[in-house]
């Protein structure tokens, strides 16, 4: 089991260090070393993470481990956001991301379940998201929650030019 908690402006740094690890976890062979740096003191830097903290149109959350208490992932989505190729508006689910250490054991069900009914709650009827072409696993773990398929996006790092697949799906109660 996992406790899921809102991020605050108190969480900055644990933010900035679980989200840097995943990312370095699962991304690494995509970016140059210098790449990968620029785009984690881009995307995690401190003030970048405050004034996604801080903005109504963004939410974190924060994923510990019931037994250790430990941050073991986090996700973000974007409420009311426009889907690329669609223009649908729904909420964008941005990152979720899991340590390595901690994957397959249900962890993601659960975070993106309460995320559903979060979004639910608030008011929206599409879920969508962006996940890399290359990415088979996570692609299959979207699928298995209804999200399918929209279409292909470009997406490219420093070293490699790779393209990312939109999925969507109707979000009910």
């Amino acid at each position: 089991m996992i406790n899921i908690r809102e991020a605050t402006n108190a969480d900055l740094n644990a933010l900035r260090e679980i989200g840097c690890e995943t990312y370095r976890e699962h991304f690494s062979a995509i970016w140059s070393p210098a790449g990968m740096q620029g785009f984690l003191n881009q995307d995690f830097s401190p003030s970048a993470l405050g004034k996604s903290l801080e903005s109504p149109a963004s939410h974190w959350w924060l994923v510990a481990s019931d037994d250790s208490g430990r941050v073991v992932g986090f996700s973000k989505v974007n409420w009311s956001t426009p889907a690329p190729l669609t223009g649908e508006m729904g909420v964008e689910l941005q990152k979720i991301y899991f340590l390595k250490s901690d994957a397959g054991r249900g962890y993601g069900k659960q975070l993106l379940r309460f995320i559903c009914d979060r979004a639910i709650e608030h008011g929206e009827r599409l879920l969508w998201l962006d996940v890399l072409k290359t990415n088979a696993n996570a692609r299959r773990f979207y699928e298995s929650f209804g999200l399918r398929e929209v279409g292909e996006i470009p997406f490219k790092t420093d070293t490699a030019e790779i393209g990312m697949v939109v999925m969507a799906c109707e979000l009910s109660r």
